[in-house]
């Protein structure tokens, strides 16, 4: 692929998260885990049972939010600043592997869940909160992608940061449950913060320019 192509493909990925609309999404999609998993520890019984079978719903639910979210703030925000990029859309069965990969990425972590409750029922001996490490981790390796796929160095430091709070949250000596959800609830700041920083620093350099009047 020419070098000028690329060039190309790159900066038009780095349009959509110029403004910081991406990470006012995904922080409203850690507030919904948060909660989430705040009613899963909070329920017992068939609600227990209800709630555990419901993440992927709320993967899905939240991945729909997300995008509608992000459509919303750039229509008033971005678009008619700097201008609207019209992305491929995907169809078929692209667009069928996209909902896959909702569906796995939220049976895997509904699995890292179940997994690590059962080894803690298991082994009452480990002294650290596993949930929010892992949830730290895999979050960090989703940052970690994002940088590598859009050459933006922020989401590096996000990823250095979702695992600096999974670590600390897990030796902090809270009950795996708390420390999920503190871990998604604190994330979900951190994302939020950048997200506003971001986005002030786009509407500064980027003010938007109003028409002149008609003097005829």
């Amino acid at each position: 692929m020419p070098h000028d192509l690329k060039e190309s493909q790159l900066r038009a990925i780095q349009y959509f998260y110029v403004d910081g609309t991406y990470e006012f999404g995904f922080g409203l999609l850690c507030l919904i885990l948060a909660g989430y998993f705040y009613a899963e520890a909070h329920v017992s019984g068939w609600l227990s049972a209800i709630v555990d079978a419901s993440l992927v719903l709320v993967m899905i639910g939240g991945g729909y939010l997300i995008q509608l979210l992000i459509r919303r703030l750039k229509e008033r925000l971005t678009w008619p600043r700097t201008g609207y990029v019209s992305y491929q859309r995907k169809k078929g069965i692209q667009r069928g592997w996209r909902i896959g990969l909702v569906l796995v990425i939220g049976g895997v972590i509904g699995g890292v869940v179940a997994s690590a409750t059962t080894m803690l029922v298991m082994n009452q001996d480990i002294q650290i909160a596993v949930m929010p490490l892992i949830s730290g981790l895999l979050l960090g390796m989703v940052m970690v992608i994002l940088g590598w796929r859009t050459s933006i160095p922020r989401f590096y430091i996000m990823a250095l940061l979702s695992a600096a709070l999974g670590v600390t949250l897990a030796y902090s000596g809270l009950e795996n449950s708390v420390g999920l959800i503190a871990y998604y609830a604190s994330f979900a700041v951190v994302q939020l913060f950048t997200g506003t920083c971001v986005l002030r620093t786009y509407l500064r350099q980027n003010p938007l320019h109003k028409e002149s009047p008609d003097e005829h």
